[in-house]
């Protein structure tokens, strides 16, 4: 994945339209070591750390409902790829002030860009949720320039330090059956009356002949005369129901379908009517 973030940000700082010299300039990813061996105009963007981005860590998981089933994908790992971004041109006049234009160019792209834009992504990271942020961030983690730089084999140059977070998945999606039924046990009234008869609540779908999901069906359980109404995804619940055998009564438009069940439902799909 993080090789995917290189491709990306090197379709990015390659991208049509932009002004000399960046729009001349090699993009280049090795080391820059000294001495720096190149033959034209280069904008260096070294990979110098990878790190857990602390600040968009998240710890909720996201559950999903397939079918009969709840699928729970647990919080992606967000880790931040650190690019350390140098500007080497080659020939003319006052290398200098030309470093200083090259870095000035992308520090002004990059600085107006907080998210890299699609267009620029490859196919896999397209699809990431939330989509990758791109920022220039101090050089917290370099302390001492000289040494740092003494330490990758070149002398102190002036740079920017560019920061682009990814969604790592680390752990698999769980799958686990629906919940269906709930109940709660209650050991006395308000007036201290004993009661041991648990309640539960209840849930189930409504699907029409072709098993789509019916919107605002009517759903009623005879015996107790509690009723309610599916949801977009055709899902209803019902609660304070004891256990026993009861009539589920569904009305649709002009469709009215009875389904016997049992409180609480010995499996999966217990509540579930098609309407015929």
């Amino acid at each position: 994945m993080i090789h995917e973030v290189t491709e990306s940000l090197e379709a990015f700082l390659k991208q049509p339209g932009l002004p000399p010299p960046l729009r001349d300039a090699a993009i280049r990813f090795d080391r820059p070591t000294d001495p720096y061996a190149i033959d034209q105009t280069t904008v260096n963007v070294f990979l110098f750390e990878v790190r857990e981005n602390l600040e968009l860590r998240s710890s909720e998981s996201v559950t999903r409902r397939v079918g009969g089933h709840s699928l729970v994908e647990p919080p992606a790992y967000r880790a931040s790829c650190l690019y350390l971004v140098t500007a080497w041109p080659v020939g003319g006049a006052d290398l200098p002030k030309q470093e200083h234009q090259l870095l000035a160019q992308v520090l002004q792209l990059i600085a107006g860009t907080p998210l890299i834009p699609p267009a620029f992504l490859t196919p896999q990271l397209q699809l990431q949720k939330p989509p990758l942020p791109m920022m220039v961030v101090q050089p917290d983690g370099v302390r001492n320039p000289a040494e740092f730089w003494a330490a990758i084999g070149n002398r102190i140059k002036a740079s920017l330090l560019v920061s682009i977070t990814v969604s790592l998945k680390v752990f698999d999606t769980a799958q686990y059956p629906s919940v269906i039924t709930s109940g709660i046990e209650l050991k006395s009234m308000p007036d201290g009356a004993d009661l041991d008869a648990p309640f539960f609540r209840i849930g189930g779908t409504v699907r029409d002949a072709a098993t789509t999901p019916v919107a605002n069906a009517s759903v009623r359980i005879v015996e107790r005369g509690r009723s309610t109404l599916t949801d977009a995804e055709g899902r209803f619940s019902l609660s304070a129901i004891p256990g026993g055998n009861f009539t589920l009564r569904v009305t649709a438009g002009a469709v009215t379908q009875d389904r016997a069940i049992v409180v609480p439902a010995p499996a999966l799909g217990g509540y579930d009517v098609q309407l015929t």
